[in-house]
């Protein structure tokens, strides 16, 4: 990078700006900058379930939400971040599911993680007393993963990285961007000129448009989702783990719900595929159609027959902003290595935030990602050679 100690621009302060300008001011980086056209959160990490886990199947996923539940967990201890640890467990319809969430357990065990563990039928009848099993063949379950506040998350790592000296500045559109005159970079933004050494692109939705501002191209898919929530017919006597019912790379969408109180849950429906809906970011529906309730109340009544009686409402419609195939992007250009991205992380953005956030902090002070050297596999460069 330009320096040792580089001037950062973070355009974009939700979970991914948020988590790379905190990484940045704990690397001892003294200028950091984060600017966003509205507010802290006010785009897909406030809209988001918010839950927290390493349930995942590759390699690099699991290790990247492993990291990502030490800072989790680390905010939680020194700083009061509230989490709700009401476990996570996703579904396994057959001995080829069985098999990789085995082959999870075992990474998730090389990398510290001990409570993980593959369920049998008759351990999600335990785990969920409520839950459909028959056409099941087991689960992988995460007892003490669990769901934050996005809106919290995301106030906090604002108010640590103003406490490291940082800047947070909000209706701050970026609206043009130009080499400022001693070199580097120069943002024009509503509330004047930012000069800076490296920008981060960590706008979320709108990374394609800073991309095409920062002459360094951001192919991010807005894609549109909804969630509920499910009002139940009775009080529940547990509390329900975090259910999700899709194999990632399956080429579905998957229902998923997890606990919101004893009488409520919040549902909805999950892909980290590009299967429907690429909007504008600017001009999509925030209410919910009909066609989805009717599918989420269908898969609901199913996988929870006893509970089939829930009353759904409370709807809304927030974005996932995701990579092209499915991967986030995250590292410097290569012919613009000021330019760092850290976007495309679809729906778990908010989940994978701290270990994505410190990769793009590590290309920006180390040159590369130390932490999780194998985060290097998504820098743009492995995009544009096909790597």
């Amino acid at each position: 990078m330009s320096s040792s100690t580089p001037r950062v621009a973070v355009v974009g302060a939700g979970a991914l700006g948020l988590c790379t300008a905190y990484h940045l001011t704990e690397l001892g980086v003294p200028s950091v900058t984060v600017l966003d056209r509205g507010q802290v959160a006010g785009a897909s990490s406030g809209l988001s379930v918010g839950i927290i886990e390493t349930q995942y199947l590759d390699p690099l996923a699991i290790e990247i939400r492993v990291r990502s539940m030490e800072l989790f967990r680390r905010l939680e201890k020194e700083h009061g971040l509230a989490i709700t640890r009401n476990g996570y467990l996703r579904l396994a319809h057959d001995d080829d599911d069985l098999d990789a969430f085995a082959a999870s357990v075992r990474i998730q065990r090389e990398l510290g993680v001990g409570d993980a563990v593959v369920l049998d039928r008759d351990g999600l009848a335990r785990a969920v007393p409520d839950l459909e099993c028959a056409d099941l063949a087991g689960g992988l379950y995460g007892p003490s993963d669990g769901y934050v506040d996005g809106h919290s998350y995301c106030s906090l790592l604002a108010d640590l990285v103003r406490g490291r000296g940082g800047q947070v500045l909000t209706s701050a559109p970026l609206l043009e961007a130009h080499a400022a005159p001693g070199g580097g970079h120069r943002l024009v933004t509503s509330q004047g000129a930012i000069d800076c050494d490296v920008v981060v692109n960590a706008a979320g939705a709108w990374a394609g448009r800073v991309g095409a501002l920062l002459e360094a191209p951001a192919e991010v898919l807005p894609q549109r989702h909804q969630a509920l929530i499910a009002h139940l017919p009775r009080a529940l006597d547990y509390v329900m783990p975090s259910v999700m019912d899709y194999i990632p790379s399956s080429g579905e969408l998957g229902l998923y719900f997890r606990h919101e109180s004893a009488t409520t849950l919040i549902a909805g429906l999950h892909t980290e595929e590009r299967l429907h809906d690429i909007v504008d970011p600017d001009d999509y529906g925030r209410g919910a159609e009909h066609e989805f309730m009717e599918e989420v109340a269908r898969r609901l009544a199913h996988r929870l027959p006893a509970l089939a009686g829930a009353r759904l409402g409370g709807l809304w419609a927030g974005l996932y902003p995701l990579g092209p195939d499915g991967v986030p992007i995250v590292g410097p250009y290569p012919d613009r290595p000021t330019v760092v991205a850290v976007v495309g992380a679809g729906g778990s953005g908010l989940q994978s935030s701290p270990a994505l956030g410190l990769t793009a902090a590590e290309w920006i002070v180390h040159g590369g990602p130390r932490t999780i050297p194998a985060a290097a596999a998504l820098a743009p460069r492995w995009r544009r050679d096909g790597g």
